[in-house]
């Protein structure tokens, strides 16, 4: 599920319906993550709010806290629901023998939100960067607190705090406007499931088209590696060269390309003159066809991603993405 500027306020909703489909989950879980010492039994909210009541007035304010408290779920979760009976807690103001989901690796902690959070979302959390990297839920979350998604702080800045690389990319002189607030990691970024990259979609390219629909064609005359992974081009997050390009122009294009015939010839050294049209007469230096020839490539094939009209030139129909 990809959350949009414009559908959070739906989250309270979604968040009902999972809760409300995960009560007979939530009475087991305990058992999954981990429980307090044996023999312990539930003592029930006004035993844990005796001792932890600001933090029972900041949780009524949470997304968790609005559907516990929603009609048809209220008094089926309360506190013991996520951290397990409390009497020999409650005996003995021992933080050691009350589960604490937030002190649990992946493995434990996951398993006790993944009980109710087990939408289409999740499917591959198992196999994610970010669980395999031994992220636990609660590094990102804070169920107590009232913040967007339960979150510990906003992002991108939440991201930041393990991907200092990605956010010096976001200032490099081409990227995309994330510290402009017009574009979020959660756009792209799938952040409970997924392969490497993490994406939305099911390839790099897809999610790409789904900003930039006017790249995808189907063209006449295509560009293959447009048909294949835009990052063959282009990095994500931010770049020196212009438009979010890995290398500069024509670097990048030689990488696949052989030069222009024309570059390796020295050009005319001196003055020059055109018979049939004398304003084009010059000044030449024998590097003339390297300076014409290697400089940038997009300025003759204009159309790089594709194009449906044939090329000028005869022997290359449309395939030199001229026009």
């Amino acid at each position: 599920m990809k959350w949009k500027k414009h559908d959070r306020r739906s989250m309270v909703g979604v968040f009902r319906e999972m809760f409300l489909a995960g009560i007979s989950i939530l009475c087991v879980s305990t058992v999954i993550a981990g429980q307090p010492p044996d023999g312990a039994a539930l003592v029930g909210n006004e035993t844990c709010l005796s001792c932890h009541e600001e933090m029972g007035e900041a949780f009524e304010k949470t997304v968790h806290g609005v559907v516990f408290s929603a009609e048809g779920t209220k008094g089926a979760l309360t506190c013991e629901s996520c951290h397990g009976p409390g009497s020999a807690h409650a005996e003995e103001s021992d933080p050691e023998l009350i589960f604490n989901p937030a002190g649990q690796n992946q493995f434990g902690g996951r398993d006790l939100c993944v009980a109710c959070h087990n939408t289409a979302n999740f499917d591959n959390w198992a196999f994610s960067t970010h669980h395999t990297g031994d992220v636990n839920c609660s590094d990102c979350h804070r169920i107590h607190t009232e913040t967007e998604m339960a979150v510990k702080k906003a992002i991108p800045e939440l991201c930041y705090d393990c991907h200092s690389d990605i956010r010096a990319a976001f200032f490099m002189p081409s990227h995309h406007p994330v510290k402009e607030g017009k574009v979020e990691c959660l756009d792209c970024h799938g952040i409970h499931g997924g392969g490497g990259r993490l994406t939305q979609d099911n390839s790099g390219r897809e999610l790409c088209f789904s900003c930039h629909p006017e790249k995808e064609g189907p063209f006449v005359y295509e560009h293959a590696p447009v048909m294949e992974d835009c990052n063959i081009c282009h990095t994500p997050h931010g770049s020196v060269a212009n438009n979010l390009l890995s290398q500069n122009e024509p670097v990048l294009c030689l990488n696949c390309h052989a030069m222009h015939f024309h570059a390796t010839i020295d050009g005319v050294e001196g003055a020059f003159t055109v018979p049939h049209n004398p304003s084009r007469n010059g000044v030449s230096t024998a590097d003339g066809w390297k300076k014409g020839m290697l400089t940038k490539c997009t300025q003759c094939h204009s159309e790089i991603h594709g194009s449906d009209m044939p090329s000028q030139a005869i022997s290359t129909s449309g395939n030199a993405l001229t026009r």
